[in-house]
């Protein structure tokens, strides 16, 4: 990809800005709804409010984006399959399973935890058990989700190379979500549920980072270039009010937001507006996995105090508020401390383990013309 967006570079600002304002948004929405009963917010920032879990398919737009801008660095290994897979496992299974572990010790939400459960966890196979989708960490459905995406992103990497390619995946999607939907109550006692936190339910909106990916730099070369990302910008806006007052139409309103959010990305891969990608949210984008994984612990935690800020304070959008801001002055400290002891050092590592595993292509024998090992295949 050209210009700013080369896979070589280790950290691109607009997607780490995006990973944060996600994260932070998932956050206001459980600060309101975790408690029972919920928080209530004025109806003017009620809307945004309520709608936070937008901010977890914003993540999976970001995430097939980055997906692509780290296929070239596979592409030029010996087994890229193999070093997709490590390379993923290691970003995400660490401070996963250190969450099962607290978990364990300590069961914050309540939720069913025996050997079965561990295992699919550990395993991340628990997004394809009924009954196990939502897994033993709060909130930790959305990396069953993720991960079984990652087992086929490479082959749809493979099979939609351009724009017309992508959008097709995309509708193609839409259909096996459609008959999956269709047909589910042949295979599960309760349906809508499983469907809900299906990958094949979720699939439509990772699309739209494919399609976002490979439109970017079409863009990126017209002249009127920033215009076209503005004008992509100020549709965000358009397409969440339209989405949010149910009036889209063709397929179903979710998948609305994966046509909102790739053209967020692409308006600020075409101008990155200060106000969103800037120093802050994109330092907050770098510790956006940890924020997300601890935040409903300390939520949880935290519920009797955000109770007795209720009563205290008259105006319940500011209690809310402060609730707010009490949590995110726990949850930010504590994310960052856990990036930089544990997932950072971790990662750092298993790039380099997941790298020699892999190996690297003689790059000098393949521009000669000469032989390479039958090592080099894919398999």
């Amino acid at each position: 990809m050209a210009g700013s967006y080369n896979a070589s570079l280790n950290r691109v600002p607009f997607l780490d800005a995006l990973r944060g304002l996600a994260a932070i948004w998932v956050v206001v929405v459980h600060v309101a709804m975790l408690p029972s009963p919920r928080l209530p917010v004025a109806p003017f920032l009620d809307l945004f409010v309520v709608n936070g879990t937008m901010g977890v398919d914003l993540f999976f737009v970001v995430s097939a984006f980055s997906l692509c801008l780290s296929m070239p660095v596979h592409d030029r290994e010996v087994r890229p399959i193999l070093g997709f897979a490590l390379r993923r496992f290691f970003r995400i299974a660490p401070l996963f399973y250190l969450i099962i572990l607290v978990m364990c010790i300590h069961n914050f939400s309540g939720v069913k935890i025996d050997g079965k459960s561990i295992l699919l966890n550990m395993t991340f196979l628990f997004n394809l058990v009924p009954g196990y989708q939502t897994s033993i960490v709060p909130a930790g459905w959305t990396v069953g989700v993720e991960m079984v995406f990652y087992m086929i992103f490479p082959f749809l990497y493979r099979f939609s190379k351009g724009v017309i390619l992508s959008v097709s995946v995309f509708f193609a999607s839409i259909c096996i979500a459609t008959l999956f939907f269709m047909n589910i109550n042949l295979f599960v006692a309760d349906p809508f549920n499983y469907y809900l936190y299906s990958i094949l339910y979720r699939a439509p909106i990772f699309t739209f980072g494919l399609i976002a990916f490979y439109l970017l730099p079409l863009l990126e070369k017209h002249p009127e270039g920033k215009r076209i990302g503005l004008a992509l910008l100020t549709f965000v806006p358009v397409m969440f009010f339209a989405i949010t007052a149910n009036k889209v139409a063709i397929f179903d309103k979710y998948y609305w937001e994966g046509v909102m959010f790739g053209a967020l990305v692409v308006g600020l891969g075409l101008l990155p507006v200060a106000v969103i990608v800037n120093p802050v949210s994109a330092w907050l984008g770098r510790i956006s996995y940890s924020v997300y994984l601890l935040h409903s612990l300390f939520i949880v935690v935290l519920i009797p105090t955000m109770r007795s800020i209720q009563g205290m304070v008259e105006s319940p959008t500011i209690a809310f508020m402060l609730s707010l801001t009490m949590t995110l002055a726990l949850v930010i400290p504590s994310a960052f401390l856990l990036n930089y002891f544990v997932e950072d050092p971790v990662n750092k590592w298993g790039k380099r383990f997941s790298s020699r595993v892999a190996g690297r292509k003689n790059v000098g024998a393949l521009a000669t013309g000469e032989p390479v090992l039958a090592e080099s295949s894919m398999g």
